[in-house]
Order: structure tokens, then sequence, then C-alpha cells
């Protein structure tokens, strides 16, 4: 298939799914803000048409913009969330992204990437199209996942992710011997600016887990007064604790002597053998001082996840470079949940860390900072105004995120107190 052709099926493919999306709850809900200051979870369907038009339709093409209201309301910088306020009608929104694609297709057809101009080159705005649209697809299961699950639908496709693993892997550690890691994207492929340059750091040996923390065992940092107890946590973390009443994970509540957890589309009594989620980098790194370790740093991640037999390859993937499958991780709302631990052995990277890739975000210690020589491209919004030492690198991609944006170069980040995303705990050690 031509890449003109593969590129347009992808566009369709990918607003297909995001169409699918919204039609897990009624327009009446997704007019409405999810609570948390979020905006209007049917905000982010015409800001995705915005997007686009803007980067492939204005800035390259050289068309005047579609809509002048919705590119001031549905552009993050110009509306502040707490205007976003009485909009549009989904159907109305469906049309304008409708009109957008469409264009972009015609644009797209018979367009040759050949070119020195570095957006157009080997088709990188329409990558970061795609990207965009992708990551939103996951914002969007964040937003979701916030409304009472009596407000959804269950998808027609739903896997069940109820299976567990024939026996739990262990608790222990795998030790990383020193090394090089590979920091950035070193494939010719699609990158955003803060994964360049790609460049090499030479990290200790440590140690690592193997796999994430369950949710029992963080329910024994909960009931070992993990949450009352000051030793665990820093200045900022106790304070925010404090400030929010922070007592259990996000989506915990108690019952009686027990704990149970707000699902997608049901609650129930935790699993023990799932990985903790929604929970800060506060959280985490309290429950790591509370296990006698530490978050690992973003090299640290880097290494355990990316080492192969050949020291100077860098794996694209946990275990190699094949695309992602069913049979490798949890990913692409296969489940539209979390599955057990070490469900996927088949997944495992070369130093033997399981659901390293998929699953659950995995929180570093380290802030979101530029790499060496770094040149923010095409627009500082992305990855720029964030390098503002509260964000935290966030790796590994979750049960929402796409194959593409596991890519183990990709740096997600939210800042410290942030608790909706789909995130878990990997703790690490010093040898």
């Amino acid at each position: 298939m031509k890449q003109n052709d593969q590129i347009a099926q992808s566009l369709a493919e990918t607003r297909r799914r995001t169409f699918e999306l919204f039609n897990l709850v009624d327009e009446e809900v997704l007019q409405r803000s999810p609570g948390g200051g979020f905006r209007p979870i049917i905000w982010h369907l015409a800001h995705i048409g915005v997007f686009e038009s803007f980067w492939i339709l204005q800035k390259v093409k050289g068309d005047k913009p579609p809509n002048e209201r919705y590119q001031r309301i549905f552009d993050p910088i110009s509306t502040p969330r707490e205007e976003s306020k009485n909009l549009p009608s989904r159907r109305e929104m469906e049309g304008f992204l409708n009109d957008v694609q469409a264009h972009t297709l015609d644009y797209l057809d018979g367009l040759s990437f050949e070119t020195n101009d570095p957006l157009l080159r080997n088709a990188y705005v329409f990558d970061l199209v795609l990207e965009h649209e992708l990551q939103h697809q996951e914002t969007l299961a964040y937003l979701l996942h916030m409304l009472d699950p009596k407000l959804k639908r269950r998808p027609a496709k739903e896997k069940n992710n109820s299976v567990s693993v024939p026996s739990l892997p262990s608790a222990t550690m795998t030790m990383i011997p020193a090394g090089e890691a590979r920091m950035g994207a070193v494939w010719n492929e699609f990158a955003y600016d803060n994964e360049l340059p790609a460049h090499t750091i030479h990290v200790p040996a440590f140690k690592i887990d193997r796999r994430l923390t369950t949710n029992e065992e963080y329910a024994d940092f909960i009931k070992e007064g993990g949450y009352e107890r000051r030793e665990w946590w820093s200045d900022e973390g106790w304070n925010y604790k404090e400030q929010e009443n922070w007592t259990a994970p996000f989506y915990w509540k108690q019952v009686g002597d027990g704990w149970q957890e707000q699902r997608m589309f049901d609650e129930g009594e935790i699993r023990p053998q799932h990985p903790v989620s929604g929970i800060s980098w506060f959280e985490a790194e309290a429950y790591a001082k509370f296990r006698g370790k530490r978050l690992p740093t973003e090299a640290e991640w880097e290494r355990a996840a990316t080492c192969d037999v050949e020291p100077d390859r860098k794996r694209r993937f946990a275990w190699g470079d094949a695309e992602p499958s069913p049979a490798r991780c949890n990913f692409d709302l296969q489940f539209w949940d979390t599955t057990p631990v070490g469900n996927f052995p088949d997944g495992a990277s070369f130093h033997g860390c399981l659901d390293i890739s998929g699953n659950l975000w995995e929180w570093t210690n380290d802030p979101f900072a530029p790499y060496p020589n770094f040149k923010s491209f095409p627009y500082p919004e992305y990855s720029q105004e964030w390098f503002d030492g509260d964000h935290r690198v966030l790796k590994g991609g979750s049960w929402a995120t796409s194959s593409s944006v596991l890519r183990t170069s990709f740096r997600n980040f939210f800042r410290r107190h942030s608790r909706i995303a789909f995130a878990g705990v990997r703790c690490a050690a010093n040898l």
C-alpha cells in the first residue's frame, strides 16, 4: 500500500474510534465537566478537528481557518478551561470534523513527502495529527473513567480481563548491571521534540521491581498508616495529601474492613493481583519509601526496559521491535481496564521486567526536562512550556495507550499531584 493510502486509512480509522468513544455516554453528560475543573468532555471532539485543520490545512496547505469561532473556543490557549461553556452540539462538531478530514484527504491525495519542508518531510505533520488524536483518545478514557459507571454504556467488544496468571510473579527485584542507556528516539520514524536528540547516559548498577505494585501491596501501605505517618512523605507531598484529604487511591473507597474501586463500567472489591492505579507521584514516592525503596530515574527505566542482547541496540518496545500484540501487553483499550500483573510473559524485557510496556504508565523520579541540545519543534506548547520542575516523566504506556505511543522513547508527563492518569508504580533501589 502506498504511503499516502496508509496515512488516509489511519486517519479514517482513528477518527472512527474517536467517535466510538463518544458513543459511550449521552450528549447531556458529554456537555458537562466530569469534575476536577476539567473542560466538558465534548470539548475534546472539536479540538481534535481544530488541531488537524491548523497544522495540515492552514500551516502547510495555506488555507484560512474553516471556522474562526471554533479556532478560538477549541484552542486551549485562547480559551481557558473555565470559559469552555455553552459548547456546540455533538452533531455540529462531527460535521466540522468530517469537513476538515475531507479537505485533509483531498490535500493528501498525490502529495509528495520528498521535500525540505520539515513539516511535510517524511509525512511528519500527518503523524503529528494522528498522534495528537490518539493521545486525546487516552485523555478521553481518563475523563470517562471519572464518571459514575451507571452513566456509561459498555462497548460492543469488551474482553474479559479477570483472567489470573497461573501464579503471581514474585515481588523480587532484578539487578540491572551498570551500562549505557540510549535515551530518546533512535529510529527513523516520528518522534516528539522532547524525545530528541537521542543520546547516551551511563547508568550505575541498580535494582528494579520485576512487576508493578499490586492493589494488595498498596493496601498494606494504607493498613500500616501510609496516609498518616509523616516519615514517608516529602513536605510538598504531605501538604497536598492534607489539603486534598487523600486517604487512598483516587478510585478507592472503604466499605467495612475492605476496599472497593470504581472501574470504567462497574464497581467492586479491589482485585489483589491487579496493579494499583490512580496514585499521584507524591503517593508513589511515599509508597516506595515505605518499602525501603525509591522511584527509578528515567534513565534507569530506559535501561531496564530497552536493553537488548546487543549492547548498542535499543528495543523499540520492551520485548523488541515487533509491533504490540494482545499476546505481549495490555494496550489500546483491549480490556478497558488493568490486567493482573505479569499476565504477559511474552512481553517481558531483556532483564525480566513484566508489564513495562502497557497496563499502566510508571512514575519516574525525574522532572520533565529537555534533553541536551533540545530544540522545540514544531511548537513550544507541547513540550517546552511544561519544563517547569513540577511535571514528572511517566514511561511505558497504559491499557488505553495506542500502539505507536507505546514506544519506549515516548515521554508522558503529569504534575506531581495528578491522580487521573492510568499510572502506577514500579520501585527501584540502589545496590
